[in-house]
Formats: structure tokens, sequence, C-alpha cells
């Protein structure tokens, strides 16, 4: 199987690839991505239109938090339709990173079936600008509809052994799952901590957790071996 990444069929990049493309060409924005996040907390971006999308989701997956998590923990649309003016008091980190960025309005929809939410599709504009009532309609109707494709997608994922991430899509981050497991091993740990260790390195580093993850999955990096100067967590 093949996300935007590479692999072996086009028909499956072409099924990713239309899972934000619904979105991009109904609605009033330059950009989107969709991601999948399971029970456990393990996120999956299954589909990505581009650079800026694919940084929007990373820069909210390593600091966890942003209207990607607040959208999933709430179950409903997080709209910010001028981020250098937003109050960002609910993830004053990603504020302050997200005003760096070209993105000048950011709209994340949760992905729901049932009552259960499965993922968050996050938007963004080059321009400020709210969304009207009914694009933001449109919006929940298209993420109702893309919600089982993009879990479908993402479990077929997991299963492939030849999906390859990319700077564009990160797909099911198998490396930041295992990594996550050594680090629990090495600090005899729970996962959940593990975690954190691995986030907060990666912020006081200014990495990526997923550059961070590699590292310690090509033993690169030990968490048990003493860090130093920018290197402490």
């Amino acid at each position: 199987m093949v996300g935007a990444g590479g692999g072996t069929g086009g028909d499956d990049q072409l099924a990713s690839d239309e899972l934000h493309a619904s979105f991009v060409a109904r609605l009033p924005v330059d950009g989107a991505s969709v991601s999948v996040v399971t029970v456990a907390g393990n996120h999956s971006t299954v589909s990505s239109s581009g650079a800026l999308a694919a940084r929007l989701e990373q820069l909210q997956y390593d600091l966890g938090e942003g209207p990607h998590f607040r959208a999933l923990a709430l179950g409903k649309p997080v709209l910010v339709p001028d981020v250098r003016s937003a109050d960002h008091s609910w993830w004053p980190m990603f504020g302050h990173a997200v005003v760096l960025t070209e993105a000048r309005a950011m709209f994340s929809f949760p992905l729901r079936i049932g009552a259960a939410t499965v993922g968050v599709v996050d938007l963004y504009r080059l321009k400020p600008g709210d969304l009207s009532d009914l694009d933001v309609a449109h919006a929940i109707a298209l993420a109702g509809a893309a919600a089982g494709k993009a879990a479908a997608y993402a479990v077929a994922d997991a299963k492939s052994d030849e999906r390859q991430d990319s700077a564009r899509v990160a797909g099911t981050r198998r490396h930041v799952h295992q990594a996550t497991g050594m680090v629990s091993v090495q600090l005899g740990t729970s996962v959940t901590d593990a975690f954190a260790r691995l986030r907060g390195h990666a912020y006081a580093t200014g990495r990526s957790v997923d550059e961070v993850a590699r590292d310690v999955v090509t033993r690169v990096l030990d968490f048990t071996e003493p860090l130093t100067g920018s290197e402490t967590a």
C-alpha cells in the first residue's frame, strides 16, 4: 500500500489523496491534512495536501496541542479565523509556532463514526477569514463521509510492510511507536511517560518527535545515557 510517501501502487496514492482533496475542492481553504487517532492515542497521518499542511500537523503532533487536539477532545469543530490575533490560551506553544508559518487561519474538524471520534481533518488558509455557516456544515458533512475511509486506510497502512513515511505524509509513525517502547524499557516507565520524554526531548532540541524517534530506533540516542547541554529534555 502507498500513501503520498511512495511504494507500489498508483491506486493507493489516489485513495490517499482523495481524503484531503474533497475538502480543498469544496471549501474556501488552501490546504488540508487528515489524521486518524487510535484509542491508545497513536496518530496516523493518512493524507496531506502539501508541505505546509504536513508542517502544521507535525507541529501539533510534536507539541501535543493545537486546534487539532482541541477538536479531538471536544468532538466538535475548532475554528481559528486569524491565527495572529487569536486567543492561544488552549495551545500556547503551538500558538507561538503557528504565527511563524504562512498559515493565517486554521479549522479543525473531528472525524466521527457514530459516537466515536476517530481522527481530525486540519484545514488552513493563507489569508485570515472565517468559514461561513454553510462552509462549516459542508466541512462537517465531508468529515463524516471521510471518517470511515480514513480509518480503513490507516488500518491497511499499518499492516503494510511497504509503506514509507515521507515529509508530506507521516503515515502510521511506526518508528515513534517502536521508539516509545524502547524508551519505556530503557527507563522502566510507562509508555505514556516514555512518549512524554520523547516529546520533551524533541522540544528541547528543536527537532520533531519523528526525528528523535528515528535516533532511538537506530540506537543513535539512548535515554539511559546522560544527556548534556541542549540535549536535556
